[in-house]
């Protein structure tokens, strides 16, 4: 089954203390299902770290995975599971080893 995947279409950074984000700096494609989020960080200074405030903005699309990212994705995760197995297989052998009686052990 495909995804959805959540993809960045516009980032931008702007300097300065409580910069107001205006309808002209959004891009001209903007659809209705794009996610708008806007980052205010504010001033810090510290002995060790310090950076100036800014605002970011950044616009990100949903859209669904293509076939090309799915088959990867999907190729991706079959490889996965085959060294997982072959991970708990090994380790099965190990734990099998250290637990079988031995001839020489007696109960």
């Amino acid at each position: 089954m495909k995804q959805i995947i959540t993809e960045t279409i516009y980032s931008k950074h702007f300097n300065g203390d409580n910069y107001d984000v205006k309808y002209s700096d959004l891009p001209k494609d903007i659809q209705d299902n794009d996610i708008i989020e806007i980052n205010r960080e504010a001033d810090y200074y510290s002995e060790s770290n310090s950076w100036t405030a800014y605002t970011e903005l950044s616009i990100s699309r949903p859209r669904e995975e293509t076939d090309e990212e799915y088959n990867k994705r999907i190729e991706k995760e079959n490889k996965t599971n085959v060294e997982l197995k072959q991970k708990r297989y090994e380790r099965y052998l190990t734990l099998k080893k250290e637990f079988e009686p031995s001839e020489n052990i007696q109960f």
